[in-house]
């Protein structure tokens, strides 16, 4: 199947939404539970009947999977190469842990499954199928809800350029504790000290070991239009559009001389000289001027000129501790060195990628220079405009009642779990139980042949649910009231990608940091799979069965590159297979298996969730009709421009993500004609501006509420 290219355009200027290749399953406003407490849950040594009298289901069940688009579900990445994963016999094959993780994902979602799990005394979730991370950002002027926060939180002196709230000081790691020392403030309030890079090569900067100037030493022509379009853009009386085209212009010279691919962020121990004014008249290496201190620059933008100085240490202030201000903090940095590309995880480590040295925290009887805020909060970074922590972390967007239901949900007693704490009177202790699922690898039929026309470069993408516009509720458009990760946010789902009839492959160019090539399989490959279970109730059964056949009208999606259209399949031929455990145990006979319809079972096991539920069919619950409408639709090529990745300057728009029942409507000019009166978005002095009335989601069990995101746990290409 020949790969088509990404639509290019832009997002219609009477737009109301964003646009994306994949959206959300609602999480319901409260989690089902199949099994009380642990004491309740079958018990391998009983083949036959539990305690309530009903026979426990022995068996398997043999599927086959057709994609009917091209198929890479990789064995690793080589040299940035994605091939097809092979078996112990060099067969092609799906492994069993991509069927499972496919299988559990939609069984969570089909039962209701809490994935939170219960919290521990330390407060919390280690059981939880979500990370409860809490991201860190950095929104200096985007017009909106979180530059706005991020703006008072620093304490923004515009004219100054500088953060009212920021200081500077010095980070050290003692045993396993890390603390900052707050730099001598040599002027009152001036906690460090900015220098043009200009300047900088004229007062000693080309003299020291270790200074990297961000552009070649710009001619002297150069310099004069460059410091008169300066005084320009930062000219507060002048009109804004022309403000703006002095910053365009800058940057258009500067890129004539830019040391982007050579440069690289530093720290080096300086000396310097200043006069009454605090303004930095000399530059040199230590012992050789009247003041100590350390010179930096982090990473390159075009157009940014500014190298920082931190005077030396002040040590007649006390010494701060880092995570007896926050316990959280370390953790978050060093989660977010890994969501930034600046560190990988290596055996539960956090390893620096070569070149990301700048960013990373001191080692023992190291010290490093810093910038922080020491509010009610602490906050800190190698750079002044730091990225800061929300105070929340993702859990915080999941309902009480969700979180704190007890016992034991259909996935995680039928998919097992490990040390999971359950309260016993008055003390918590660790449980676990073995999975009653065995699922084997899914073997190609015949020949397969890896898909020559499509093999195609792709972005290496993760998530990313720090674009909160997308990946939480929002009550309004106006990117200005947007709801972030404070509060009473909501996140949004599970998510899920649409399904396309077509295959693309990204337009533009691709950094060669973030690109792969696929070498995947053609549409039309067959596999043929098994699932081994055991003690399953009839209702566990028909969920099991579910989970993996659907309904008739729907498909899965399995394996990477799930965006661009790759690896729809259909799953055809269940045939169920059930022990009889007369002619197991009863007679000399190895042929005890008798075939049985999967479709009896699930009927059975809506019947038993729905009388759980207290409603006539629970598949018009909005959760499961949003799951089944986002897996029964196929995208049309000519509807490509709605369901695609944005380009960064879309995703700075800030514009909200409709829901999965909304999308249809939601992407037709008629009804974006009709949404755009009825919000009153073209009339700016309406104090609803952007309010949008919320559909009703309703169901008697679950209320009014959508909710959440399950940052899935899934490996890559799973």
């Amino acid at each position: 199947m020949k790969p088509i290219e990404s639509y290019k355009s832009r997002l219609n200027k009477n737009s109301i939404y964003s646009v994306a290749p994949y959206n959300f399953v609602s999480l319901p406003k409260r989690s089902v539970s199949r099994y009380g407490s642990p004491e309740d849950l079958p018990s391998y040594n009983n083949y036959k009947v539990e305690k309530d009298g009903k026979c426990l289901l022995n068996g398997y069940i043999d599927y086959s999977l057709v994609s009917e688009t091209p198929i890479i579900v990789s064995d690793g990445l080589e040299k940035n190469e994605a091939r097809f994963f092979k078996d112990s016999e060099g067969k092609y094959a799906i492994p069993g842990n991509t069927i499972r993780g496919l299988l559990r994902t939609n069984m969570q979602i089909l039962s209701f499954s809490n994935i939170v799990g219960e919290r521990d005394k330390k407060g919390e979730y280690k059981s939880s199928y979500i990370e409860n991370s809490r991201f860190l950002y950095r929104d200096i002027a985007g017009g909106n809800s979180l530059s706005k926060r991020y703006s008072s939180i620093l304490n923004v002196d515009a004219n100054r350029r500088i953060g009212k709230n920021l200081k500077a000081g010095y980070i050290c790691k003692r045993g396993e504790k890390y603390f900052i020392q707050p730099a001598l403030e040599i002027k009152k309030d001036i906690p460090y000290f900015r220098v043009d890079e200009l300047r900088l090569r004229k007062i000693g900067g080309e003299k020291i070991d270790g200074v990297n100037f961000l552009y070649d030493k710009v001619p002297q022509k150069d310099e004069e239009e460059l410091k008169r379009l300066n005084k320009i853009a930062a000219d507060k009386k002048k009109e804004k559009g022309l403000r703006k085209a002095a910053e365009k212009e800058i940057k258009k010279i500067l890129n004539n001389y830019k040391r982007e691919k050579t440069y690289k962020p530093y720290q080096v121990g300086i000396s310097f000289e200043l006069d009454n004014k605090g303004r930095i008249t000399k530059v040199g290496n230590r012992g050789e001027c009247s003041y100590e201190g350390y010179m930096l620059s982090g990473g390159f933008i075009l157009g940014k000129r500014s190298h920082y100085i931190v005077p030396a240490e002040d040590t007649n202030q006390p010494e701060i501790d880092l995570e007896k201000k926050d316990f959280m903090i370390i953790r978050d940095y060093e989660e977010d060195l890994v969501a930034t590309k600046k560190a990988d995880r290596e055996s539960g480590k956090i390893v620096i990628k070569k070149g990301k040295e700048f960013y990373a925290l001191p080692k023992e009887g190291e010290i490093k220079p810093v910038f922080y805020i020491n509010t009610d909060r602490l906050y800190f970074g190698f750079t002044p405009y730091l990225r800061l922590s929300y105070t929340k972390g993702v859990l915080d967007g999941v309902c009480r009642e969700y979180k704190e239901n007890p016992g034991i949900s259909y996935a995680d007693s039928i998919f097992g779990f490990t040390d999971r704490v359950f309260k016993n009177g008055g003390r918590e202790e660790k449980i676990s139980y073995k999975s009653r699922v065995s699922v084997e690898d899914a073997e190609a039929v015949g020949e397969p042949s890896v898909d020559k026309e499509s093999i195609i470069d792709i972005i290496l993408a993760e998530p990313k649910p720090t674009s909160y516009n997308l990946y939480l509720e929002q009550s309004s458009l106006d990117k200005k009231e947007l709801n972030i990760y404070e509060e009473d946010f909501k996140i949004r789902g599970y998510k899920q990608y649409w399904l396309k009839k077509y295959v693309e492959c990204p337009s533009g160019d691709i950094s060669e940091e973030m690109k792969i090539t696929i070498y995947p399989l053609k549409e039309g490959t067959e596999f043929k799979g098994r699932i081994y279970f055991t003690n399953l109730y009839e209702d566990e059964l028909g969920l099991l069965a579910w989970a993996l056949k659907l309904n008739d009208d729907c498909w899965q999606n399995i394996g990477l590159a799930k965006p661009y259209g790759f690896g729809r399949v259909k799953v055809k031929d269940i045939k169920l297979n059930i022990e009889d455990l007369d002619k197991k145990y009863g007679t000399f006979c190895f042929d005890y298996y008798k075939s049985a319809k999967a479709d009896d079972y699930i009927d059975e096991y809506k019947r038993y969730i729905s009388n759980m539920l207290n409603v006539k069919n629970m598949e018009e619950v909005t959760s499961i009709k949003e799951f089944f409408c986002i897996k029964a639709t196929l995208i049309d090529e000519k509807d490509k421009n709605n369901y695609r990745y944005m380009v960064l300057d879309e995703f700075k728009l800030k514009k909200i993500l409709p829901t999965i029942l909304q999308c249809k409507d939601a992407y037709s000019e008629s009804n974006m004609k009709k949404i755009i009166s009825k919000s009153g978005s073209n009339n700016k002095n309406r104090k609803d501006k952007g309010n949008i009335k919320r559909e009703n989601v309703d169901s008697r069990s679950f209320g009014n509420t959508l909710m959440a995101e399950a940052f899935n746990k899934a490996k890559k290409g799973k």
